[in-house]
């Protein structure tokens, strides 16, 4: 295979990993996710620290669909060189379930992340994240202004972050 048939390949690894989190089928994750994979994102919890390979995402997908509805993670971009793909993405749902301890709000929510995968032999092995978490946690609730004098520049930046 060529360099550009590998990464085309990779890419369509990459997006049906987003299509289970969409769908929530955990079904088919055994065909490409390697027994191996290491989220980076999963290490801030002590339990899930511990969780590796196809155990991981599915469970990963479990505690996301409970937690958010609507869940929906759409593609704005995506790039791959040899065996990484990143994805660009815009993320949206209503937080109607707990979410690593943070009680549901009902509210609706959207924020960009970059998702970045390393692929091998046909399997996603390793990913990692950036997101806008501050504006996430602004749209549920659990961030706002640290006194009364910044509630102005707060909902301004808010508004502009829609």
């Amino acid at each position: 295979m060529s360099v550009r048939q590998v990464e085309e390949e990779n890419i369509r690894i990459a997006r049906q990993a987003i299509e289970a989190f969409n769908t929530g089928d955990a079904s088919r994750i055994h065909e490409f996710i390697a027994q191996d994979y290491f989220n980076h994102e999963s290490q801030a919890s002590p339990e899930r620290a511990k969780l590796r390979g196809p155990d991981e995402v599915i469970d990963t997908i479990r505690k996301l669909r409970s937690a958010f509805a609507d869940l929906r993670y759409e593609e704005q971009e995506i790039i791959a060189s040899k065996d990484k793909v990143v994805i660009v993405l815009m993320v949206s749902g209503k937080h109607v379930g707990d979410f690593f301890g943070i009680p549901p709000a009902g509210r609706s929510f959207s924020y960009p992340a970059v998702h970045m995968y390393r692929i091998s032999i046909g399997k996603i092995v390793e990913h990692r994240a950036i997101r806008d978490d501050l504006r996430f946690m602004m749209q549920l609730g659990v961030v706002g202004p640290a006194s009364p004098q910044y509630e102005q520049i707060f909902q301004a930046w808010k508004g502009f972050m829609r």
